[in-house]
């Protein structure tokens, strides 16, 4: 893993305001501190989300470190954020959190961001979160995919995939959700259409976002084991388990990974009474083969490996632009869910 502190200015003037043609992010705050409460009132453009984790990174700079993880099919980097506690990096068990998977989820960003935020804000003045932090390493990538990311801010609002190009069609990009090597031929689970928006790849693992996160993944496994992964989307209000692929195959029955999904689908619906039905992933949607969940789970050996999709409902009709005003709620909802799971894993 390549860690790189940048030396970023707390007075930075944000990046110029998101094109109007993105759909929602309508402006970006000038000429204020990135680190606030107030980050979480709008959506940004992709250089202000990597500014935000350099200076978020720099303002804790005893509990964390940004991180690259790859490069996109564009050459862009995938940055992450690594938070760990007084005994430093890389020598407890790892927490994982993705956002922006698919380009089109821009709720997703933000409450990554603000989960990571909140970790290290409270980390001084609340007993369970410097616990937390002392006892786990978090690990967060608030835009798993950059290209199709800017693309939707500045091109297409609801586009989902990579930017990724192929001989032999004008069709462009792969559905990284459904690109991870578990499953990925599975039938009904995706499509090998390259013009379809659940399009698998050639092959598993063949975006090179996927490919690089896999990497990063494996290491962190064989370093320090896999504690948590989540891998946050929007929309449903669903906290939902393995397996994707199948709608037969079931985790054991009282597992502590079954178990604890709807510990987390409840503890996000108390804090604004918004409820999240927890179930396994099939179940609750449809088939899903190549999913990052599944593969964190039976690859990578997860401890507990959940997909998460944030507001709004499904009946909702703001679908994926959820709007600005619904950002920090969501996000406080995500937070109260980490929170409580937190406590669990201190014991279990």
């Amino acid at each position: 893993m390549r860690f790189f502190i940048a030396l970023f200015f707390i007075g930075l003037t944000l990046p110029a305001p998101v094109s109007p043609r993105a759909g929602d992010a309508s402006s970006i705050p000038v000429n204020e501190s990135l680190v606030s409460p107030s980050w979480f009132s709008k959506y940004h453009g992709y250089q202000a989300h990597v500014d935000f984790l350099h200076l978020l990174s720099k303002e804790h700079g005893l509990l964390s470190r940004v991180f690259t993880a790859g490069k996109s099919f564009e050459k862009r980097d995938i940055w992450g954020i690594h938070l760990f506690g007084k005994s430093g990096p890389r020598n407890k068990p790892a927490i994982v959190f993705f956002g922006t998977m698919h380009a089109r989820e821009w709720i997703t960003t933000m409450v990554t961001e603000y989960i990571a935020y909140s970790l290290l804000r409270h980390y001084h003045v609340d007993g369970d979160i410097k616990h937390a932090l002392d006892s786990f390493d978090f690990y967060i990538v608030p835009v798993v995919n950059p290209d199709g990311f800017v693309y939707s801010q500045t091109k297409n609002r609801m586009w989902r995939k990579n930017r990724q190009r192929q001989n032999g069609t004008s069709c462009v990009g792969r559905d990284l959700n459904r690109n991870w090597d578990v499953h990925w031929d599975q039938k009904g689970g995706a499509s090998g259409g390259p013009c379809q928006p659940t399009y698998r790849g050639y092959k598993p693992l063949d975006a090179p976002e996927t490919s690089a996160l896999a990497v990063e993944l494996q290491a962190i496994k064989e370093q320090q084991g896999l504690r948590l992964f989540i891998d946050w989307h929007s929309f449903g209000q669903l906290v939902m388990y393995p397996y994707g692929y199948s709608c037969k195959k079931k985790l054991p029955p009282f597992s502590a990974a079954g178990w604890l999904v709807g510990e987390l689908a409840e503890a996000m619906g108390k804090v604004h009474g918004t409820k999240y039905k927890a179930g396994t992933a099939c179940g609750l949607l449809y088939p899903t083969s190549g999913d990052s969940a599944d593969y964190a789970y039976e690859v990578l050996g997860a401890d507990y490996a959940y997909t998460v999709e944030l507001r709004p409902g499904l009946r909702n009709k703001a679908g994926f632009r959820l709007p600005e005003k619904h950002i920090l709620a969501t996000a406080e909802e995500a937070w109260g869910g980490i929170k409580h799971v937190l406590q669990f894993l201190h014991h279990y």
